[in-house]
Parts: structure tokens; C-alpha cells; sequence
């Protein structure tokens, strides 16, 4: 045998015996992976001292964005509750419908009884709403905690929240950090612009609902880089006049679709005196899915980015704009860089990344 044929032998048999003895030390001194330390104590929405004494592993959610927050974080597992509104991720029907979640009721009146019932480690609930269901759920000594975010990063904060008391910080560190790039993406890019175009947002018809100031909608107009026409209103939600509108002439208004309904551009110009908008003569109407932007959740980037293609198409990309006779679909915006995506696969959203085109 060649002393090259030999050397190889040697140096190959040392590699055996380097992991027959690296597979040996793993086998008796296993990796530990560490654990999130309960129990742990945190300060809800409400002001609340709560402490969560182990790990959740039967959840309640009784809010639409508090479900799809524990779906994005992975979690999905553990929901045995949801509201008769939760619907996102797909998932969620699909459990409901198998039986393996209980409908609890609606997110204004959600059933006391029902909820003690799935006897659950921990509930998570929201908005000054279920303020009184908060009280008789702790008063049934039921943990739980309460959500009640204004801005964008109160929603970030949440979502942590969400992730700390459930074993899930990591995770929750993760998706926020994902979302916070987005975020950036979309702010940056309008930093410099030298005009910002009038924005009329609106949350019904009949009486004429808006968005006020400390809402998040009115901070994701502003950082797709518009102005909120009723950001000096009093109340977050106020009712407004069609001559307020008018007064204000928004160059663009936004209509969700989804729960709240939904309008076309032929229904603004039946309006009495709407014909005189900016937005309604020069067809700048448009419609975007309302959870995107209603929902305290993962998706609100979603929201941000189509806002921001609305607001500023010369940037952003090409508009989507209402025609008279037909609506146009919902797509999530491209912005330079390509779309960002919520990445959903087995209870989880795995990521928010920049799709690649």
C-alpha cells in the first residue's frame, strides 16, 4: 500500500472514532434546551398585576386579534376558545368546525359560563369593552389578561406580552422584529416626500364614522406617509358630517371591506355635494380588507403597506383604484423591494419577510 493509501486510511479512521465518541458524550450529556421560567408576573393593558404560575396550555381568546396572534406565535395547539368572529388563520374555522375549539360567544357579550367551563389556565381578552368580563372571570379566579393597545408599538408590546406569558418570548421577539423591519421599510421611504396627500379613512356609512387621533389606523396613514383630515377630532371614533368631509376635501379616501361593509365608487358620487371631493373627481377610492387594519395583530404591516401603495402609488407601485361597475381585488402591495408576507404553516405564521418578486 502507498503511503498516500495509507495516510488516508489513518485519517479516515480517526474520523470514525472522533464521532462514534462525539455521538457517545451527546447521548450521556444531552443538550438542554432552556425552558421559559414560570411563574411570571406581568402588568396587562388594564394596569394589572397578573402572574401566570406555569406554562398556559388551554387558552381562551376573546378577541379576533388576540387569536391570530396566538396562531402567528405558534400556539394554535392551545386554543381551546375563540369569539364566533375568529376566522384568521384559516385554521381556526377549520378546528372550530372539528370541535376541537368551543365558540364562546361574541367579543361584546362572550359567555361567562362557557369560558369557565373549557377551564382554562389563561384567558386573553381586550379593549375597555370586556372590562366587566375581565372582572367576573378574575373574580372566578380565571387568569387572565387583558389587551388594550392605541398605537403600532403598543401593539408590538402586546404581541411580546402574549409571547412572555406563554412560553413564546422568543418567538414573539422574532415576529415583532420582522414586523418593526417592515415597519421601517415603509417609513423610510416616505420620509423625504415633499407632499403628504389628505386622507379620509371610513369606518361607516350612516352615520359617517372616521378615525380620530390615538387610534393606530391614524398613525398607519401617517406612516404611509398621509394626513389623517380628522386627526384633530376629539374622540378616537368620531361621527362626522358629509360637510366636514366635504370642507376637508380629502384627496384620497379609504373604504374597508369586510365586516363593516364596503362601498363602490359610484355610491360616493351619488353622495349630495361628494362630487366636489378631490378624492371622488379624480377616482383616488379605495377599498382595502379591513382587518388588515382593525385587527391589533401580525397583519397590521399588511395594512401599512397597502396604505402606503394607496397614498403614494409613485413610490409604492401602481394603485388599486374602485371602478364604478366592479371592485378591485385585494392583493397585498409591492413596494421597491418586493411584498411583505405573513408566512403561515402549521398553526404558525413561520415568518414576515420580504417575498422575493
Amino acid at each position: 500500500m502507498s503511503y498516500r493509501k495509507r495516510k488516508l486510511a489513518i485519517i479516515s479512521s480517526l474520523v470514525v472514532v472522533l464521532v462514534i465518541l462525539g455521538l457517545a458524550w451527546y447521548s450521556s450529556n444531552p443538550v438542554s434546551v432552556k425552558r421559559p421560567s414560570f411563574p411570571v408576573t406581568v402588568v396587562d393593558d388594564f394596569g394589572r398585576n397578573v402572574t401566570i404560575s406555569e406554562v398556559p396550555e388551554r387558552i381562551v381568546s376573546l378577541a379576533p386579534s388576540n387569536t391570530e396572534i396566538l396562531f402567528a406565535l405558534g400556539l394554535g395547539s392551545r386554543v381551546v376558545g375563540v369569539t364566533k368572529f375568529c376566522d384568521y388563520p384559516p385554521e381556526v374555522l377549520e378546528r372550530v368546525e372539528k370541535g376541537d375549539i368551543a365558540v364562546i360567544g361574541g367579543f361584546a357579550d362572550p359567555s361567562i359560563e362557557r369560558i369557565v367551563a373549557l377551564n382554562p389556565d389563561l384567558v386573553l381578552a381586550a379593549s375597555t369593552l370586556q372590562e366587566g368580563v375581565v372582572k367576573d372571570l378574575e373574580e372566578k379566579g380565571i387568569t387572565i389578561i387583558a389587551l388594550n393597545p392605541r398605537k403600532v408599538d403598543q401593539i408590538l408590546a402586546d404581541i411580546r406580552l402574549v409571547g412572555e406569558v406563554s412560553g413564546k418570548l422568543e418567538e414573539a421577539q422574532n415576529l415583532t422584529g420582522r414586523m418593526r423591519g417592515v415597519i421601517d421599510a415603509v417609513v423610510s421611504k416616505v420620509e423625504n416626500v415633499t407632499y403628504r396627500p389628505r386622507v379620509y379613512y371610513e369606518v361607516w356609512y350612516e352615520p359617517l364614522y372616521t378615525i380620530g387621533p390615538e387610534t393606530w389606523q391614524s398613525e398607519l396613514i401617517e406612516m404611509a406617509g398621509g394626513v389623517n383630515v380628522f386627526a384633530d377630532a376629539k374622540e378616537t371614533y368620531p361621527i362626522v358630517s358629509a360637510e366636514a368631509v366635504i370642507e376637508r376635501d380629502p384627496e384620497i379616501i379609504i373604504v374597508p371591506v369586510g365586516y363593516m361593509g364596503g362601498v363602490k365608487k359610484e355610491d360616493f358620487e351619488k353622495r349630495p355635494g361628494w362630487s366636489a371631493i378631490s378624492a371622488v373627481k379624480n377616482g383616488r377610492i379605495y377599498e382595502i380588507e379591513e382587518n388588515t387594519v382593525v385587527r391589533s395583530g401580525p397583519r397590521i404591516v399588511q395594512g401599512l403597506q397597502q396604505l402606503a401603495e394607496f397614498i403614494h402609488p409613485e413610490i409604492f407601485g401602481a394603485s388599486l383604484t374602485l371602478s364604478s361597475d366592479n371592485a378591485s381585488p385585494l392583493q397585498i402591495p409591492r413596494y421597491p423591494g418586493g411584498p411583505c408576507r405573513l408566512h403561515y404553516h402549521s398553526e404558525r405564521y413561520d415568518s414576515i419577510e420580504e417575498a422575493r418578486p
